[in-house]
């Protein structure tokens, strides 16, 4: 996998560089949403993006949006779209309702997950692994059902204007769909929790 990390302080992507070059990721680093959208804008082999909350001239919402926009292809046609991961601080899921409206918004937005720094090395790689792993699942099955939808009837979905299989693949889309935005949903509601988590863990 190949992650873009995106933090103004030139520490953090330094050290995050480092600790998941030993893990064998590939990584690129950008200071600025400015310079991460650039960055994507060009290089369409990048799977993940692992960037703070809060960035020059822009938070991680915005740069979200906006990375949504490109159109991301190569030799075998469309790429599935990036796997965003929030960085924030202690403070910053701690202080003030303001900013924990933030991480909500991002989980809601589409954020895969939350991290708080100093980022867990082992935990961060666990998370992006899973990810993979996930997606590349869900490829192999929505290739099985369009392969064996064309095999069980070959004939309806040559001549119909409207195959059979048609209203079981909108059925499929709606399910997933629907599991999507209870898993949205389940991360919000537990964004207390961990906050309050990490608060706690602040204070010891």
């Amino acid at each position: 996998m190949k992650i873009l990390i995106v933090d103004e302080i030139g520490f953090i992507r330094q050290s995050l560089n480092q600790k998941l070059g030993l893990h064998h990721f590939e990584t690129v680093s950008a200071e600025s949403g400015e310079e991460a959208l650039l960055i994507l804008k060009t290089d369409f082999s990048i799977d993940a993006v692992l960037t703070s909350l809060f960035l020059p001239t822009m938070n991680a919402l915005d740069l979200y949006k906006a990375a949504a926009k490109i159109e991301r292809f190569n030799d075998e046609g469309v790429i599935p779209p990036l796997n965003f991961y929030l960085m924030v601080t202690k403070e910053h899921g701690t202080s003030s309702p303001k900013m924990k409206q933030l991480t909500r918004e991002a989980l809601a937005l589409g954020f895969k997950d939350l991290l708080v720094k100093p980022i867990d090395t082992e935990l961060l790689v666990t998370k992006l692994k899973n990810s993979a792993t996930v997606e590349s699942e869900e490829v192999s099955t929505g290739q099985a059902v369009t392969v064996s939808s064309q095999i069980d009837n070959p004939e309806e979905d040559k001549h119909s204007s409207r195959p059979v299989n048609t209203n079981n693949r909108i059925d499929q889309l709606k399910e997933m769909q629907n599991s999507l935005h209870a898993l949205k949903k389940e991360m919000c509601d537990s964004i207390d929790t961990l906050l309050e988590e990490v608060s706690r863990n602040s204070l010891q």
